[in-house]
């Protein structure tokens, strides 16, 4: 395949642009900052894959001006012109709305700019999503369809609902749950969602290390979760390996995909290894139903201070539905999380101390 790949500086666009190489296909990616176009093109020298060359060209455009500059860019140097493919990975992943008004700018614009493009170009479109696009669903499974507007838990979700909107019918739909690190290695390069509740259990460890009046195996939180509720996470070389190979197949395109993990953790299990890791207890699951107490007491106070910003992720747990994948890609194993493979991504996460 000849891919635009947007996004390509990205946690997930670097590892959909290394598995495209990989696997012989030529891409063109789009970048803005040159400091992150060589942050990327250092973890593919890392993996022995070229900075650039006849299978990788880079382009500086911005997203929303992509359809505007085609003709410009497309001069012999970049050969936009052999493109059949766009794999558009370019995405805000704020979850609430900021002052610039992301996630809705960057993921609603961008997807509109794409729909102006196809309609002058014959290109094959392929949106990275979200699983959650569903909207909050409470013991039942999504299947892989399209979905009326949900009670977002996030405007993230709401945003990427919206991009679907614009596209459904015209792209290749690619529904990622909730991506972590490398199953083998634990690289991240975006410490957020999943990882806060890990970040913030590290930070209570170290602050409650030097509190001497800290109960630390006594705290007395009640987090508003059910304990045996899924939280699906899914390593991003799984994403990338299913999403270049769904995309290999035309028979695929224009479907939908949920790139999700059959057989995620539930709470109690997540708990339970933070009980261990961090020597925290005390941390209870009360059940989704229950509110969130006021904190009371100087170390009460602190555990909700650490703990309540990550409160987002326990709202919405859904089972999703994975035929359309393991038709299309049942030759790939999903990795299986496991204590060991959570162990890799936080030993990654805190070798790092949390910064990408």
């Amino acid at each position: 395949m000849n891919v635009l790949l947007t996004g390509a500086t990205g946690f997930l666009g670097e590892y959909l642009l290394c598995e495209l190489l990989l696997r012989g296909h030529s891409v063109w990616a789009l970048y803005r900052n040159e400091s992150r176009r060589r942050g990327t093109c250092e973890f593919l020298q890392s993996l022995g894959l070229p900075r650039r060359g006849d299978r990788l060209e880079w382009i500086n455009c911005g997203l929303f001006d992509l359809d505007a500059r085609w003709e410009e860019l497309s001069e012999p140097r970049t050969g936009l012109g052999e493109v059949d493919n766009v794999l558009h990975c370019a995405a805000s992943t704020r979850l609430f709305l900021d002052s610039s008004g992301d996630p809705l700018k960057t993921n609603i614009q961008g997807a509109r700019m794409l729909v102006r493009l196809l309609d002058k170009r014959a290109l094959k479109l392929h949106l990275i999503s979200t699983a959650y696009v569903c909207g909050r669903v409470v013991g039942k499974t999504v299947r892989e369809e399209n979905h009326p507007r949900g009670d977002f838990v996030t405007v993230y979700e709401e945003s990427k609902w919206e991009a679907e909107q614009l596209l459904f019918g015209k792209a290749t739909l690619l529904r990622p749950s909730v991506i972590v690190g490398h199953s083998e290695t634990g690289r991240c390069t975006s410490f957020t969602g999943w990882y806060m509740l890990f970040k913030a259990a590290h930070l209570l460890d170290r602050l409650l290390g030097d509190n001497p009046d800290a109960n630390r195996w006594n705290l007395e939180v009640d987090l508003p979760a059910a304990p045996h509720s899924a939280i699906n996470i899914i390593p991003v070389d799984y994403v990338a390996g299913a999403a270049v190979a769904i995309l290999e197949n035309p028979e695929n395109h224009n479907g939908i995909f949920h790139l999700t993990h059959p057989a995620p953790p539930d709470n109690q299990w997540i708990m339970q290894y933070i009980s261990e890791r961090f020597k925290l207890g005390g941390i209870r699951l009360a059940g989704s139903q229950n509110r969130a107490p006021v904190a009371r007491g100087s170390v009460n106070q602190l555990v909700w201070s650490q703990i309540k910003p990550v409160l987002v992720h326990f709202s919405n747990n859904p089972l999703f539905e994975r035929g359309n994948t393991d038709r299309a890609v049942a030759d790939i194993k999903v990795p299986t999380i496991s204590r060991e493979l959570v162990a890799r991504l936080l030993d990654y996460a805190t070798a790092a101390d949390w910064q990408a």
